[in-house]
């Protein structure tokens, strides 16, 4: 009998430790869910903030048989804007010429490719469409981690999104520019239709 009640208890505590690792586990996913949410918010908010027209998501075709998808593509005064935007965590080393960046977590380092590679070829998918409008572009980091060694050239954090952009927030925008923008517009909507559901 009383083995068969330490067996009872033994279980008991094996499907309770199971539980709270459950609800633990829950908690610390949901919790990493609601602050990459408010990242992404902040982010939503600052470039909306800009006041200038843009597009999400765009998808354009990159001039060598592929396909460039761009998180904001921006018209100011003076040209295009591409911002490819990352959500990364801890502390975060990189530079313009360095092929593997590191993310540092918890104590534990990890590698990503650097982000200016692939943000170039974007920048370039876009200058391919627009046909000599100028176009400029920047990594955006959110504010989910932070560069204790200062941000490398060619990415800004969402704080400091706005200064870097306002030498091309003033003025008007010219025709071509404007014409250029809405064919950037049409492009992208085809591309997508092309593509079909599955592969947006």
């Amino acid at each position: 009998m009383d083995g068969a009640l330490l067996a009872d208890n033994a279980g008991l505590l094996i499907l309770t430790a199971c539980a709270l690792l459950a609800v633990g586990g829950a908690g610390v996913y949901f919790r990493r869910q609601h602050l990459a949410n408010r990242h992404q918010r902040t982010v939503e908010r600052v470039i909306e903030g800009l006041g200038v027209d843009y597009l999400r998501d765009a998808v354009l075709p990159d001039g060598v048989d592929g396909l460039a998808f761009i998180d904001w593509l921006l018209l100011t005064p003076k040209g295009l804007v591409v911002l490819d935007v990352h959500h990364r965590e801890g502390l975060l080393f990189g530079g313009k010429a360095v092929d593997q960046w590191t993310q540092v977590v918890a104590g534990r380092s990890y590698k990503f490719p650097n982000p200016l590679y692939a943000h170039d070829l974007h920048r370039q998918a876009v200058a391919w469409q627009a046909k000599g409008m100028p176009v400029q572009g920047l990594v955006v980091f959110s504010s989910a981690g932070e560069f204790p060694k200062g941000v490398p050239e060619g990415c800004v954090t969402i704080h400091a999104l706005a200064d870097a952009l306002a030498p091309w927030l003033d003025g008007e925008i010219p025709e071509p520019l404007r014409a250029a923008w809405e064919r950037l517009r049409q492009i992208s909507v085809d591309t997508r239709i092309e593509l079909g559901p599955r592969q947006r």
